[in-house]
């Protein structure tokens, strides 16, 4: 299941109250690549077995979000273990290419 994020308090209780795997997507509705990435950016959690929890924030709706995660484009793909981030991708992928980059982020 994807989580939206609305607000800093949503932010808090996703980073900051639960730990473990975390993917966050930074894209925006307008984005056709985004539009293009949100199939295998929902096929994660099934392709990882349910260790990574999906979170989504439209940068239109939460602006501060550009500096925050000083963000060069949309999408942007962020993996977290905690606070600590482990890997970006930005831009389109096929599908299979995504799911390699995050895998190699595991290792």
């Amino acid at each position: 299941m994807i989580r939206n994020i609305h607000s800093q308090s949503d932010m808090d209780e996703e980073f900051l109250e639960k730990k473990g795997l975390i993917l966050l997507e930074l894209a925006a509705g307008w984005c056709r690549p985004c539009q293009l990435m949100e199939h295998a950016f929902s096929g994660v959690e099934e392709k990882f077995g349910g260790k990574i929890r999906l979170c989504r924030i439209d940068v239109d709706e939460l602006e501060e979000t550009e500096s925050l995660f000083n963000l060069q484009g949309v999408p942007t793909f962020i993996l977290f273990d905690g606070d600590s981030e482990l890997g970006r991708i930005i831009g389109f992928r096929q599908e299979e290419k995504f799911f390699e980059d995050i895998d190699r982020f595991l290792h």
